[in-house]
């Protein structure tokens, strides 16, 4: 769900697991299934609220917001690389606010590609958020 109501975009809803290939090439995420919103597709600096966890605070990462078209019926989803450790996640409630937009969505020819691309974007929304 995306809540229009704020300055900006948040997304809320429940962790779900998902394929595992963000771990497979060094970049896991959390994974938030949500109504197909095109005007969102893209790549973002992330703040994250476990609004179902009291004791964990927020969290920045770089997420993206888009179709995986590798899940069955091509799922839009947010997925967010945490910048720290969390631990277990599964089944939380969370507010993913889309703090900045750093990028389109770009198709990738493989896995290398893929690592490398999301390097980059944990790169940039680092340095933005230094300087915010």
């Amino acid at each position: 769900m995306v809540d229009d109501n704020m300055s900006s975009n948040v997304i809320s809803g429940k962790i779900e697991k998902g394929e595992g290939l963000g771990s497979k090439i060094s970049y896991p995420t959390i994974n938030v299934v949500l109504d197909k919103d095109e005007e969102l597709e893209g790549v973002y600096v992330c703040k994250v609220r476990f609004t179902g966890d009291s004791e964990r605070g927020d969290v920045f990462g770089a997420g993206y917001v888009g179709e995986k078209k590798s899940l069955p019926d091509g799922k839009f989803v947010c997925e967010v690389n945490l910048f720290e450790e969390v631990g277990d996640l599964y089944g939380l409630e969370v507010e993913i606010e889309l703090l900045e937009k750093i990028r389109d969505v770009q198709k990738v020819k493989n896995l290398e590609e893929l690592r490398s691309l999301i390097s980059e974007d944990v790169k940039k929304s680092k340095e933005w958020l230094l300087k915010n």
